[in-house]
């Protein structure tokens, strides 16, 4: 899915989108948001503007984003352009869960001081609320990268970020895996001492990843050990390396998690001169897609074998209310397709106590499951309307 206002600073996400699908054999939806239109203040009054004029708004929106397919696509490719309106971040990573979007593709903008003040940084406030990855755009991009770094903290989300973007980029030759070691407050020879004794430990789990990761033939494999300010060391190497684009994951599926981001990320959004490609923890391979009744039924019975007991946080993920924690930490009793009323029936509590309590979720469009970086439940999502439900296990 590509997030586009027609303007040239979306014109490389277009382009990269194409290619995308292209490589995929898959769709491509464009969307494009409205923002609300600035309010006029009158003496003590304020003065909304005419309905007219949203309509006009929303016609000439369209004609300029169906313009710039036209031109970078040409008149015969088919694509699906929406029209949102409300805040660009939400409105985007919404309609990617509609669609199914497997990644968002949007334009990287401009890094001034006021947007980076004012928060008006479009692709990173889509990176924390968006369920799938995200790859922002420099205007300048033409093609999709050949050497890519992706930031290693060896913990399931990085290791899941450089899967992702493995899978994501066909024509990788060269993959860097860079890890950044603390940098402590040490006395010089304490702190080579030190840092001797970490590398040993840096190595084999590098060698352990390299496993997980069954690299392609073509594609060659190099890791490195950075000191200093993550996203500062990671934005200086790939300069020197003339890297084309940054792979990081995100922390957490929780909401304070996925509003945080992380300061590694969040520094490489704004100061990456390259397409950075973000991957949040929720972001796992899906078992499986929308499907049928009968297998939400199977899938939730499936789940609840392998899950039941695990402590377990509920979130409800609305694009007009954002996200708001139901329950926290109570176990996970089971999760069923109720036939006769149609909806997805959750329970949580302890067993044989009356310390439990029971979900419906009603107009489901899907349910998956999403795993970690091991292979194990990690969440299960069900999409309803605009919105999810998300059981998040936490042990």
């Amino acid at each position: 899915m590509v997030a586009s206002d027609g303007t040239t600073s979306a014109d490389a996400a277009v382009r990269l989108g194409a290619q995308l699908v292209a490589h995929g054999r898959g769709t491509m939806h464009v969307v494009t948001v409205l923002p609300p239109a600035p309010l006029v203040a009158a003496d003590y009054g304020v003065l909304l503007p005419p309905i007219e004029t949203e309509q006009q708004r929303r016609d000439a929106l369209m004609t300029r984003v169906r313009a710039q397919l036209r031109e970078l696509m040409g008149g015969e490719a088919e694509v699906t352009v929406e029209v949102r309106s409300g805040d660009p971040a939400s409105r985007v990573a919404a309609y990617a869960r509609e669609v199914g979007a497997r990644a968002i593709v949007v334009g990287l903008g401009h890094h001034d001081l006021l947007d980076r003040l004012f928060g008006g940084e479009t692709a990173l406030h889509i990176l924390r609320q968006s369920p799938v990855p995200v790859l922002a755009v420099p205007t300048q991009a033409q093609a999709l990268p050949t050497r890519v770094i992706v930031a290693m903290d060896f913990s399931p989300t990085s290791v899941l970020a450089a899967k992702t973007a493995i899978a994501t980029f066909p024509g990788i030759s060269i993959l860097y895996l860079a890890h950044v070691a603390p940098r402590l407050e040490l006395q010089p020879e304490a702190y080579a001492a030190w840092m001797s004794e970490y590398q040993g430990g840096v190595e084999p789990a590098f060698q352990k990843v390299r496993a997980e990761l069954q690299v392609p033939a073509h594609m060659t494999l190099e890791t490195i050990t950075l000191t200093g300010k993550p996203s500062r060391v990671l934005l200086d190497f790939a300069r020197s390396a003339h890297v084309d684009a940054i792979v990081t994951g995100s922390r957490g599926a929780g909401f304070v998690d996925r509003m945080l981001v992380g300061s590694t990320a969040t520094g490489l959004v704004r100061g990456a001169q390259v397409m950075v490609l973000g991957v949040p923890a929720g972001a796992a391979t899906p078992q499986a897609g929308s499907g049928s009744h009968e297998e939400w039924a199977t899938r939730l019975t499936d789940f609840t074998r392998r899950n039941a007991g695990r402590d377990a946080t509920l979130e409800v993920d609305d694009p007009d209310l954002g996200a708001q924690t139901v329950h926290r930490g109570y176990p996970f009793l089971g999760a069923s397709w109720d036939h006769h009323d149609q909806r997805v029936e959750l329970m949580l509590g302890e067993q044989d106590t009356t310390r439990h309590f029971t979900r419906g979720v009603t107009g489901v469009t899907a349910v998956d499951v999403l795993t970690d970086g091991h292979g194990r439940d990690a969440v299960l999502r069900i999409a309803h309307g605009s919105g999810q439900t998300i059981l998040t296990l936490v042990r």
